[in-house]
């Protein structure tokens, strides 16, 4: 039977196997081409600024190599770039997922209406979100103005879509003061997995920031055990929440208690 291609955004990447890239399990990677952001440490900067000079790579190739692994790689990431950008994302995925796949998802948020699609459809089985620093200064962090009630509302959908998800922050000295980690905890506060990332000065968007040296590992040590310590305290109010409302409930007239009075 010939292969019949779906209707998809073009492949600018691919890697058949990588033991990083989805945590605790194998995995395929794609790269698609494109971002709205312009984060200035981006390390994936040609395939942001110029995704036409990558060729791509053709769907019968990777649709080929993923039925020869299928036996020991059932995982697929999908990063960028920003996926979100392109609508046919959803045929990809589709795609994707008549192959037998899990599909993880790496986005910056910037689009909640299609992460919110793509889980209603049960496309995605996991989505890691980068945010980039605290919501009150988003635009410094991405090089362009950002709608930030956009970014909370991906991250609170994320939080409660039922599918599993990781927040991740890249630290950059300099450009993120050690506070503005904390910052983003704090907001993050309950969620299950926040990944504290050491900056890559190898290749970045901004040439200025290929001169900053990243945080020495003990320093991003000490800042992930703090960062820790945010995220069970407040793991810890929400199960406390939880309890007193369970023990508590609604009134007789429908109405809830305020549980902190």
């Amino acid at each position: 039977m010939p292969f019949k291609a779906p209707d998809c955004p073009a492949v600018k990447g691919f890697i058949e196997t990588s033991f990083v890239d989805w945590k605790g399990n194998l995995s395929s990677v794609l790269f698609l081409g494109g971002c709205n952001f312009r984060c200035p440490y981006c390390h994936n900067k040609d395939l942001v600024l110029n995704p036409a000079g990558f060729e791509d790579v053709p769907i019968e190739y990777i649709a080929a190599t993923l039925r020869k692994y299928k036996n020991w790689v059932d995982k697929i990431v999908i990063t960028g770039g920003e996926p979100t950008l392109h609508m046919s994302l959803f045929g990809l995925i589709g795609f994707l997922k008549t192959e037998g796949m899990k599909v993880k998802l790496d986005t910056n948020g910037s689009n909640p209406s299609v992460l919110k699609g793509l889980v209603s459809e049960g496309l995605i089985d996991c989505v890691a979100m980068d945010v980039k620093g605290p919501l009150d200064r988003y635009s410094r962090w991405c090089g362009i103005n950002v709608d930030e009630r956009k970014i909370s509302e991906s991250i609170e959908f994320i939080q409660g879509c039922g599918i599993d998800y990781q927040f991740r922050m890249t630290v950059v000295p300099f450009f993120h003061r050690e506070e503005d980690v904390y910052a983003v905890a704090r907001h993050l506060e309950g969620a299950k997995d926040f990944v504290i990332q050491t900056f890559r000065p190898d290749v970045t968007l901004n040439r200025a920031f290929s001169r900053i040296r990243p945080f020495s590992p003990q320093k991003m040590e000490q800042i992930r055990k703090n960062v820790s310590g945010i995220m069970s305290a407040g793991s810890a109010r929400q199960q406390d929440d939880q309890r007193r409302f369970s023990v508590i409930g609604p009134n007789n007239d429908g109405d809830m208690d305020n549980l902190y009075t």
